[in-house]
């Protein structure tokens, strides 16, 4: 099956209402991705069978996206999965995007540009360096990341850029994605955690801070 079909199947079934405009737009980033994955390893292939499950993904975490919720900084953001894309499908979200691998945020600012999505931003560099270079006052209401462990010191230092209701997006295996769990046990509580039924022991944990 192509690509582009198997995602008009995809957003038939899905269970949340996806605008005409909106949905169009999952089919330019689709067909972005699928150039530059010629060139750039951004995904392992862009068979619909092997990239479905990450289109998946961002329907079923929409699902839980926080209703007030307005800026989000997602960490690694690699080939957009899943925080550009649920930028996409929720266009009042103000995505800050970190990934420091140039190829890749060339990648994030292409899509970004060519959608127009003025709220999308990337940021070419380390976590570290962001925190400590451009984003002195930041706070986010939304901090997220996926396949990649957080260090000790870049998550405590995220807990300068919460309020109380902000919402710790963490997307992993069966391990936490996490260099220290006791952090999380001892700064966290736990929202919820939601089993992702497509991808084998994988899981959205929601934290708030303590």
């Amino acid at each position: 099956m192509e690509s582009a079909e198997g995602l008009r199947q995809l957003l038939k079934r899905s269970r949340i209402k996806i605008e005409p405009e909106l949905a169009q737009r999952l089919f330019v980033y689709l067909a972005l991705l699928e150039k530059w994955n010629e060139r750039i390893n951004l995904t392992a292939s862009t068979e619909w069978k092997q990239i479905e499950p990450l289109f998946q993904e961002v329907l079923w975490a929409a699902e839980y996206y926080p209703k007030k919720a307005i800026s989000q900084l997602d960490i690694g953001s690699g080939a957009g999965f899943p925080a550009l894309i649920l930028a996409i499908l929720i266009p009042q979200i103000e995505l800050e995007m970190i990934e420091s691998r140039a190829k890749k945020s060339a990648f994030l600012e292409t899509v970004a540009h060519a959608l127009e999505m003025k709220n999308a931003v990337v940021h070419n560099k380390r976590l570290d360096a962001f925190l400590n270079g451009n984003a002195e006052n930041r706070v986010w209401d939304c901090i997220s990341w996926k396949a990649l462990k957080l260090s000790t010191h870049d998550l405590l230092k995220l807990l300068f850029h919460a309020h109380s209701e902000t919402q710790f997006w963490m997307f992993h295996g069966k391990e936490m994605a996490v260099e220290s769990p006791d952090v999380i046990e001892s700064n966290f509580k736990l929202l919820r955690s939601e089993k992702f039924h497509a991808m084998e022991e994988w899981t959205l944990s929601i934290y708030l801070p303590r």
